[in-house]
């Protein structure tokens, strides 16, 4: 039996009505956490080998997650849409994950942060960590075709996104959190402007693929 990772099924759905068996793909996770916890990309790399970049700010996080994602390329930086450093919330306990950029939050995401520190005694601090774009990623290493890409950077997934020089990778599926109503109707119309479709809303999550990827499937809802 398949071991499965992702909070809402993500890695599964893809699995089954994507890339339906798919092997020696490539992925990119930015907002990777420890590489393991609510992953998304770990069961590609495991079970259909997979290889990948792995990207997180927090540096006590990165180096869990270099432990326990070895054969990946694990970088230590936040995503942006420059090169550089940016001030950032790094959340302690139950809120660690909602970790964000300063610039790119959310109103009712840092209401819900404070509730749930309050709840569960948390905390939250403001951090300087170094910030780069993919597009000088991807020039680094390099990267020019990706299979899948996962985003999950409470609340800056469009300046990820946009960081992204598509004349340069191809990325046959794109999934990146909503976290909340119409917050991401800018991302997904970006994105159709650059061949893609929804094919999915998961959880809070949706996936778009490209128009021209060979994992396109027309009988997916859209």
């Amino acid at each position: 039996m398949s071991t499965y990772y992702s909070q809402y099924g993500q890695d599964r759905f893809l699995h089954l009505n994507v890339f339906k068996g798919f092997k020696n793909g490539f992925f990119v996770d930015v907002g990777a956490h420890d590489g393991k916890s609510l992953n998304n990309t770990l069961f590609f790399e495991e079970i259909l080998g997979w290889k990948g970049i792995n990207i997180e700010p927090i540096p006590s996080v990165y180096n869990a997650l270099t432990v326990n994602r070895p054969r990946c390329l694990n970088i230590n930086c936040a995503i942006d849409k420059k090169d550089g450093s940016a001030n950032f919330y790094q959340n302690t306990g139950h809120t660690e994950m909602l970790s964000r950029l300063e610039s790119h939050y959310d109103s009712r995401h840092m209401e819900r942060c404070k509730a749930e520190n309050a709840e569960h005694g948390s905390t939250t601090t403001v951090v300087v960590v170094p910030t780069k774009r993919l597009e000088t990623i991807f020039d680094d290493y390099p990267v020019t075709h990706i299979h899948y890409l996962s985003i999950d950077v409470e609340g800056a997934e469009k300046a990820v996104i946009e960081s992204i020089n598509f004349n340069k990778v191809f990325i046959d599926v794109i999934e990146f959190e909503n976290n909340y109503p119409g917050s991401s109707n800018s991302i997904i119309e970006y994105l159709q402007d650059k061949g893609y479709r929804m094919i999915n809303i998961h959880g809070l999550d949706i996936f778009m693929i490209h128009t021209q990827s060979q994992f396109m499937i027309h009988n997916l809802s859209e």
